[in-house]
């Protein structure tokens, strides 16, 4: 469903640029007529599709508005600046630039505190590195969505929330990408964005046609044409009825995605959407190939073909038409040269020593200009390498916190479900003695179990301490805190013989929180599954690090267990789940000789 996206921004790019030239030649002639505060305030105001429409004169507009910007001390100005030519770079696909003119514009505004912006500048980062770099696109966006909702800003937020909503669909995580673009939704319903939600209904159809629910898409793409209809909004109606014929091709119902391209080409012919209706004759031809109707498949491709070749030929002719006046002007440049020189040649027969002398000191004054712009060039060029590795470093850094930061919230959210469960079991265990008669042994007996249960919390509380209080954990913290929890075993579990292996030389291989906590809860869950199901005599944990893998297995001599039962008690679920939590590769093996479980993942 998402082929259609590229087709789409280039369309809609194209049909602003015939519109929106007006406004970038009135700005770009009156640069130096207005006052500075002017000029800035109308190069922040321009829109996306205005600046994109004219690269070369919006470039010379953002340079000139970073100059005035920076010489009357405007430093948010400065920071939206920035961002817009950013925005440009990466336009032009040259993402290198576009990052660090970004990356300086969230600097100058976090800052100036001015966390709106800022917000809105890690949003458009985020979106513009998705082809690149989807999980730093995922993450600036999230960071971007952070600020603006403490801002509260729902004009600014709306956008975000819909643009995350793409690349979480892009990412396969349809729900949680639905989750965002209805929040989206629900604020241009509030802000009565009608362009919005004609856009919005269609982002939210495509996300329903990734998940296979093509009912649903049909109906949110009917919203949005419906809205479109109301504002007169041609170009988003032709659009719709691409979706709807591609949602029907996805259903293999050649025929109604027939009728439906057939009337986007139609409309597209009508406001001459070249590219649009050279797509829609591509895939008819595609539908009816597919119902074998070879006929009318040539007559399309060939309408296809046809098209194209006429588009390729108007970009043809105006690079024709440009080469032609560089040629002209080229020539026209030698003519001038050449009569220059003749003019020269006569002048230095009438003043020869005196140009002799004017050419010496013009002479001595280049070179000493070249010098001089050598030496400031290789000054800037210093001080870019040193504000570029402090960027990296920055960068490295906030990732590095996030990171952490995640993990520490993986592990509270197991300490609320794990230690918060337990307690609330003690708590209400508790409260049930009041309404029962024990006779005194069986009280005595409920104690015990209540207080091995609580002993069993506690053990489990100061895991997980012990995890969250380290921002990484050693190799023999690990394997010291798995010969503690094999030493208990072996005091309170008589008749089994416990083994433990492990590598020697570790002292550089190092885990973070979420990785010891959760594989230290694996071995603890293996080891009761082979007490308690498998009835094992003989339990063996081995450590083997294999290039820069860590793997771990669990190898019992028991008569093995019913999977069915153990996923009830949620015994292989939760180590399944904790291995996934550390994109570990999981294993069991079942036999008559007993059970082997194995994790293994990158450290």
């Amino acid at each position: 469903m998402h082929r259609f996206t590229v087709i789409f921004f280039i369309l809609c790019h194209f049909l602003n640029a015939q519109t929106n030239s007006t406004t970038i030649d009135s700005l770009y002639t009156s640069l130096d007529t207005q006052q500075p505060k002017q000029v800035i305030q109308q190069i922040i105001d321009l829109p996306y599709g205005t600046f994109v429409s004219q690269i070369d004169k919006s470039e010379v507009l953002f340079k000139r508005g970073i100059e005035l910007a920076t010489t009357t001390g405007d430093s948010v100005a400065l920071g939206e600046i920035l961002f817009k030519y950013g925005q440009l770079k990466a336009y032009q696909n040259k993402f290198d630039q576009s990052l660090n003119l970004t990356l300086d514009a969230i600097r100058i505004l976090e800052q100036q505190n001015s966390l709106t912006k800022a917000g809105i500048a890690y949003g458009g980062l985020g979106y513009n590195l998705k082809t690149r770099d989807m999980q730093k696109g995922l993450y600036y966006m999230r960071k971007g969505i952070k600020y603006l909702e403490e801002e509260n800003n729902l004009e600014a937020i709306n956008p975000v929330y819909d643009n995350y909503g793409v690349l979480l669909s892009m990412s396969k995580k349809v729900d949680s990408a639905l989750y965002y673009q209805k929040k989206s939704l629900a604020i241009k319903k509030t802000l009565k964005d009608s362009i919005g939600l004609g856009y919005g209904y269609a982002n939210i159809a495509n996300t329903y046609a990734e998940k296979s629910n093509y009912q649903l898409a049909k109906v949110y793409v009917d919203s949005s044409s419906l809205i479109r209809t109301k504002i007169a909004d041609n170009y988003g109606i032709t659009v719709n009825y691409v979706h709807k014929a591609e949602i029907f091709q996805q259903e293999k119902n050649y025929k109604k995605a027939i009728e439906y391209y057939k009337k986007c080409a139609a409309l597209a012919n009508k406001y001459n959407y070249k590219h649009l209706e050279q797509y829609c004759y591509q895939y008819i031809a595609y539908c009816y190939k597919q119902m074998d109707n070879f006929k009318d498949a040539l007559q399309y491709k060939e309408q296809y073909q046809a098209l194209k070749d006429s588009t390729d030929n108007v970009q043809t002719e105006n690079k024709i038409q440009e080469l032609q006046i560089q040629f002209e002007t080229e020539k026209k440049e030698k003519q001038l040269a050449q009569a220059k020189s003749d003019i020269l040649v006569k002048e230095a027969k009438i003043k020869k020593r005196t140009t002799l002398i004017y050419y010496a000191l013009g002479l001595a004054l280049f070179l000493g200009l070249i010098g001089y712009l050598v030496y400031t060039q290789q000054r800037l060029k210093n001080k870019q390498i040193i504000k570029e590795n402090q960027l990296k470093q920055a960068l490295i850094k906030i990732e590095n916190q996030n990171n952490l930061q995640e993990q520490r919230l993986a592990i509270s959210k197991d300490l609320h479900d794990n230690i918060g469960s337990q307690l609330t079991f003690i708590i209400s265990s508790l409260d049930n003695l009041k309404y029962f008669d024990f006779t005194k042994e069986k009280l005595y007996s409920k104690f015990d179990s209540i207080s091995t249960f609580t002993r069993s919390t506690i053990t489990d509380l100061r895991d997980t301490i012990w995890a969250m209080n380290k921002e990484e954990i050693t190799f023999e913290d690990l394997k010291s805190r798995t010969t503690n929890f094999i030493e208990a075993a072996k005091t309170s579990l008589l008749g089994i013989d416990f083994e433990f292996n492990y590598p020697k030389n570790t002292d550089n291989v190092k885990l973070n929180s979420l990785q010891g906590i959760d594989v230290y809860r694996i071995i603890q869950e293996a080891i009761n599954n082979a007490v308690k199901h498998a009835k094992a005599t003989k339990i063996v944990v081995n450590f083997e690090i294999e290039g820069n893998d860590l793997k771990i297995s669990i190898i019992d001599n028991g008569k093995g267990f019913d999977q069915s039962t153990i996923e009830a008690g949620n015994g292989l679920s939760s180590m399944k789940k904790r291995a996934n939590e550390i994109d570990a590769e999981f294993e069991m093996k079942l036999s008559n000789q007993g059970t082997q479980i194995t994790i293994k993942f990158e450290m």
